[in-house]
């Protein structure tokens, strides 16, 4: 009881010196005596905004010399009241005479001290001002809470600012009489109509009642199906604060783009404030998500009643620094991204350019054989492909020619490509002239890509040994297509081969070879897939039908059906992207001279 009586009256005093640091001087102890006299959370709220705005106003504007001076603060508490007398030496100066400031239409426009002295007339319940020997004195009163209470009654538990954001109670719970409660009996309704504030992070340990006749009095607005709030250009009025659902901020068109590469502003958070305080058009196009319901805060209210709170202050700057983190954040992703997207493709670039060194492209390939016209020609999808194809003179009468395709894109595929194209050189030049050495090439090469292929990838191959001495050619094929073979004067048809498997797969595997011989004149054409598989805008294959029409009629040499094969392919299939690498090798006997 003693301990009450005593706390019933008291008065505490603090002096500080016109500098920088007195606001925070101020503020500590009055959060102090706060504490020790149980003023509770929104009195000490309004206490200390009040005395920060006064100090701010005296350090800046009270004095026209730089000397020191006192500025004195007196907390006088009664049994039904507590009072705070701020007293200087500076200039004269009633803030109660001072008009009702003009609300800016930006934050530039705002005038420095006006909102801030009507601020303070605001928030005391009583505001009273005298002139006496030579100082200042300002006396701000308000009610004392809690002590309408009989002495000796139940003191009563401080509700505090946050008691709302603690967690949800887990069942059961016991009472302090023992009995236990198993279930939530609570409807679970919120008890307040604007019971979601406490969910707005804007609102943030900002006592209810400052900010409850504001929220009351701005917009909610539905949107039951997706809606564009905002988009660039446009002039943004209010500041939307997500009750329900979620924005999308997107820096490029969602028409374009659809719904990739956009952030997401969730409930509790706010948009619109960064166009509000700057006064620009919207720089972004932000689109409810159907389900959402927004708080539209107007300017007006944003700046004369909102903005002035220091702790909506505080919470608009951690809120647009949070922001500022994650976009620096996204930035330097953006930044990585690139550097390793830049660093991939360089690498991609030497590999095409590895690639393509390890395949003959010089035209025409043999000018030194007469016998023959040997052309190439090879168009990748990708940077780099599964494709090749070669030829070469194993030795002074007999060309070695192959091509194949390696199953997928991409570097596994390159990869894959170089080592076949490695083996069979390696294996065509071994025991060239004994039996068997054909079969001993395929096999060899089927064995080396089937060891070691935990991915399963493989490989069509189609390989061949022309002599040209008298146009005997012997070949096989591992699951290649089959080339065309165009005799000299007649229609164009596809070589009989044997029918194997592709390679890579069962290293067991024997191929079977087949013969032909070439005439004079005759032309024998090898391809890839990606001939008779490329698809025009309608989805339709160029096809093997097409290809041998295309080489009918054909008068010229090797240089020549790659040319018009290549340039059917153009006309069939328009603009449409190409999906497949396509290899050609033609081989034209000639005869020897």
């Amino acid at each position: 009881m003693e301990a009450l009586m005593h706390s019933a009256h008291a008065r505490r005093s603090l002096r500080l010196i016109n500098d920088s640091g007195a606001i925070s001087a101020a503020s500590a102890w009055l959060r102090t005596l706060g504490d020790t006299f149980e003023l509770g959370s929104e009195l000490v709220f309004r206490l200390d905004l009040c005395v920060s705005e006064l100090i701010a106003n005296i350090v800046s504007y009270a004095f026209d010399d730089e000397a020191p001076h006192t500025i004195a603060l007196d907390l006088i508490l009664e049994p039904q009241s507590v009072k705070l007398v701020v007293a200087d030496d500076g200039r004269e100066f009633d803030p109660l005479g001072l008009p009702e400031p003009v609300t800016p239409a930006t934050l530039e426009e705002a005038s420095v001290g006006g909102l801030g002295v009507h601020l303070v007339r605001q928030f005391a319940e009583q505001v009273s001002y005298e002139r006496a020997s030579g100082r200042n004195q300002l006396t701000l009163a308000w009610a004392r809470p809690g002590r309408s209470s009989p002495i000796g009654a139940r003191a009563p538990v401080r509700r505090g600012i946050d008691r709302r954001r603690r967690a949800p109670a887990v069942f059961p719970l016991t009472r302090a009489d023992g009995s236990t409660v198993s279930t939530d009996a609570r409807s679970g309704a919120e008890r307040r109509a604007l019971g979601f504030i406490s969910r707005l992070e804007l609102f943030r340990d900002v006592p209810y009642a400052l900010i409850e006749g504001l929220v009351a009095h701005c917009a909610q607005r539905d949107y039951p199906d997706e809606y564009l709030v905002l988009a660039p250009g446009m002039q943004n009025e209010h500041v939307a604060l997500v009750l329900n659902g979620r924005l999308r901020v997107h820096l490029e068109d969602p028409a374009e783009t659809g719904t990739t590469g956009y952030t997401v502003i969730g409930p509790g958070e706010c948009a619109g404030e960064l166009s509000i305080i700057d006064g620009e058009p919207a720089s972004a196009w932000v689109v409810a998500e159907a389900g959402t319901r927004l708080l539209l805060i107007d300017a007006h209210s944003f700046f004369s009643e909102l903005l002035p709170l220091p702790q909506v202050a505080r919470n608009l700057m951690r809120l647009m620094a949070a922001r500022m983190r994650q976009a620096n954040h996204q930035v330097v992703e953006q930044v990585r991204s690139s550097m390793v997207l830049e660093r991939l493709q360089s690498e991609l670039r030497t590999a095409r350019e590895i690639q393509s060194g390890m395949l003959p492209m010089r035209s025409p390939m043999f000018a030194e054989h007469p016998e023959i016209e040997c052309e190439a020609s090879i168009q990748q999808a990708r940077e780099i492909g599964g494709d090749f194809f070669d030829a070469f003179f194993i030795d002074e009468h007999r060309l070695f020619v192959a091509i194949g395709d390696v199953c997928g894109k991409g570097m596994p595929a390159a990869l894959l490509m170089m080592r076949t194209l490695t083996t069979l050189r390696a294996e065509a030049a071994r025991k060239q002239g004994q039996k068997g050495h054909m079969e001993r090439v395929m096999e060899r090469i089927n064995r080396k890509l089937a060891l070691n292929n935990e991915r399963m990838l493989f490989a069509s191959l189609f390989i061949g040994l022309l002599d040209t001495r008298d146009g005997l050619l012997r070949y096989a094929s591992a699951g290649h297509p089959r080339p065309v073979l165009v005799r000299r004067g007649q229609t164009p048809t596809l070589l009989k081969v044997p029918q194997n498997p592709i390679a890579g797969i069962d290293p067991t595997v024997d191929y079977s070879l087949a013969e032909a011989r070439l005439d004079r004149g005759d032309l024998l054409l090898l391809y890839t897939d990606g001939v008779t598989e490329a698809l025009n805008a309608q989805g339709a294959l160029f096809g093997e039908t097409r290809m041998l029409a295309t080489l009918s009629g054909l008068g010229g040499g090797a240089a020549s059906a790659i040319e018009v094969l290549r340039d059917a392919m153009r006309l069939f299939c328009g603009n449409q992207p190409q999906s497949d690498d396509v290899t050609l090798l033609a081989l034209r006997f000639l005869g020897p001279a």
